[in-house]
């Protein structure tokens, strides 16, 4: 109970973080000079994500895959052992001899099968003189995918989410997914400095608890 109060104060404290976060996000993204040709390919991406998932397919099983192997892979690299997976379109389980916060909520945030795009995407460009507009366009379509099936599975009273609390995982959460998108668009866009972004957030949070502890003790 007494670490549950923790997070949610915790939770509360780091709003600002989220909104920093967010401006900082914007503010790069404008100045993607390359985001000007490869944008539409990027929404529409997006878009086609959207139509299959909301009027054709929603592709469960991949989603809850992706999901229990971010758990298992996350344990594992913090020295966890995998004891147990489980994956159907029912849901999914891991077992490991280790977890923590992270571990659990590492699906949240870590849009897998982007990440996979990304790789494949650097992997054969180093090697071929390919068009990206095709891994723009995937890339649009697994955070979409991403995005929406995290949404929905937060709304139910999933375990992970529960055991941290709701506020603090879902600004944990946002914030960490931010980050991640960031990230995977510093590879895509030489202009989007991750570095930059990272930077402009410490700022723009900076600034909000300092407006805030003005207007209350000032």
């Amino acid at each position: 109970m007494i670490k549950l109060i923790i997070k949610f104060v915790i939770g509360i404290l780091a709003i600002p973080v989220a909104i920093g976060t967010t401006q900082a996000f914007y503010n790069n993204i404008l100045l993607i000079s390359e985001l000007a040709s490869s944008l539409n390919l990027f929404i529409w991406g997006i878009v086609a994500y959207v139509v299959l998932h909301l009027l054709f397919y929603k592709p469960t099983f991949l989603y809850v895959l992706g999901h229990e192997a971010v758990h298992a892979g996350t344990s594992w690299i913090m020295g966890g052992k995998v004891k147990e997976f489980k994956v159907s379109k029912e849901g999914g389980a891991v077992t490991t001899d280790k977890t923590n916060v992270l571990v659990e909520l590492s699906p949240y945030f870590v849009p897998i099968y982007a990440i996979v795009i990304a790789v494949i995407y650097f992997v054969v460009a180093a090697s071929y003189n390919i068009n990206g507009a095709t891994f723009v366009f995937l890339i649009g379509f697994t955070l979409a995918f991403h995005i929406i099936s995290t949404i929905e599975v937060m709304k139910i009273r999933q375990p992970d989410i529960v055991k941290s609390g709701y506020i603090f995982s879902i600004i944990f959460v946002y914030v960490l997914n931010i980050a991640v998108i960031s990230f995977i668009f510093s590879l895509l866009f030489p202009a989007f400095k991750v570095k930059v972004f990272f930077t402009d957030a410490w700022i723009s949070s900076g600034r909000m608890y300092i407006a805030i502890v003005k207007q209350l003790f000032f």
